[in-house]
């Protein structure tokens, strides 16, 4: 009833190899996608570990006032940032690497390897 309403009464039915194209591009984008939160997290980690380092060596004319803190702080967040996309220290794989080993305990992921292969 809607079809003629909409223009939709022509397109034809996503056939078999469309949907497993569909479904292959969706576990990738997935994939990718927890990549990128294993990255943010490593890059968190990187940050907040910079920032304790910080704090054991002694206040400096930069560090002594709000603004110094504030900029030392984005300048750790962005060199964390950067690291992680380096490669960092390699929390990000540790991550991905449990991830995929759960995931693939549970089925939800073919196997440890296919989401290492889409980094």
């Amino acid at each position: 009833m809607l079809d003629g309403i909409l223009g939709l009464g022509n397109v034809p039915p996503v056939d078999a190899l469309q949907y497993s194209k569909i479904e292959k591009f969706e576990r990738l984008q997935g994939r990718e996608n927890i990549r990128q939160a294993a990255q943010e997290y490593e890059s968190y980690f990187l940050a907040y570990l910079m920032k304790m380092m910080r704090n054991t060596v002694p206040k400096g004319s930069l560090t002594s006032n709000p603004m110094g803190e504030t900029f030392y702080s984005f300048y750790d967040e962005e060199i964390a940032k950067r690291a992680a996309q380096a490669g960092g220290v390699g929390l990000a794989d540790f991550v991905l690497s449990s991830l995929a080993q759960e995931g693939a305990k549970a089925g939800h992921m073919e196997s440890e390897t296919d989401l290492e292969e889409s980094q």
